[in-house]
């Protein structure tokens, strides 16, 4: 894989971001140090990340986020997704993965990606939220 330095950068922003970075927020971050930066570019690079592993898109925020485990193949992985502080937890489990894919061809459905969303509150906004 070729990591251009466009690439290398935006995948350096997403993945000291506290949060999900949307996309015209990395333009932001990179015009100080990429005079030119255009939203093709970003856009070219975060579907290259995508593709290859090293990124995931949140659909219902249209925002993005480091994939922690960037090593092992392409992958459906659930998010939590916090409503009050923007985080976003990467939900490693197999078995949510598996018993949707299960429960879609049981209906005689084909899938062919999964994008699995809960939005709520995290556990520390959820306590400061208790009176």
């Amino acid at each position: 894989l070729k990591l251009t330095p466009m690439r290398r950068r935006v995948l350096e922003l997403i993945a000291a971001a506290d949060k999900p970075v949307k996309a015209y927020e990395l333009l932001d971050q990179l015009r100080p140090d990429v005079a030119r930066a255009a939203p093709t570019q970003v856009y070219r690079a975060l579907d290259f990340l995508i593709e290859h592993g090293f990124i995931h898109k949140l659909e219902s925020i249209n925002a993005f986020v480091a994939c922690h485990h960037p090593n092992s193949a392409q992958h459906s992985v659930p998010f939590l997704i916090c409503d009050r502080c923007h985080s976003a937890t990467e939900l490693e489990d197999a078995s949510i993965v598996a018993s949707l894919d299960a429960a879609a061809r049981g209906l005689g459905f084909a899938p062919q990606a999964q994008t699995l969303e809960v939005h709520g509150l995290c556990a520390k906004c959820a306590i400061a939220e208790r009176p």
